[in-house]
């Protein structure tokens, strides 16, 4: 049973990992500068474009680094309540079965 204990205490160390990385996601990589968004004319304008695609890429893989980590945080919820239930029953039987003489 402590196999499923341990393991769902590693989905939940990689949820929280994963929601960390979540949190800091958007703040990397290139400013707007960088896609040439503030140079003139048309080349501005496609600088803006892409790095409005870039944003909303990161926005992407944030929402879906969330959700898996939402997902294993649930798997671990699952494992400790199966991990209970099969003690109980283990506890169960044990009383159950007749007493040696």
């Amino acid at each position: 049973m402590d196999r499923l204990r341990d393991l769902a205490g590693r989905l939940d160390t990689a949820a929280g990992d994963l929601a960390d990385l979540a949190r800091r996601l958007p703040y990397t990589g290139p400013d707007a500068g960088a896609f040439g968004a503030d140079g003139p004319g048309r080349l501005g304008e496609i600088g803006a474009i892409l790095h409005r695609q870039w944003s909303t890429a990161l926005d992407n893989r944030t929402r879906e680094l969330l959700a898996t980590a939402e997902r294993l945080t649930d798997t671990g919820t699952a494992l400790r309540v199966a991990e209970t239930a099969y003690a109980d029953s283990d506890t169960a039987a044990y009383r159950r079965r007749p007493a040696e003489t």
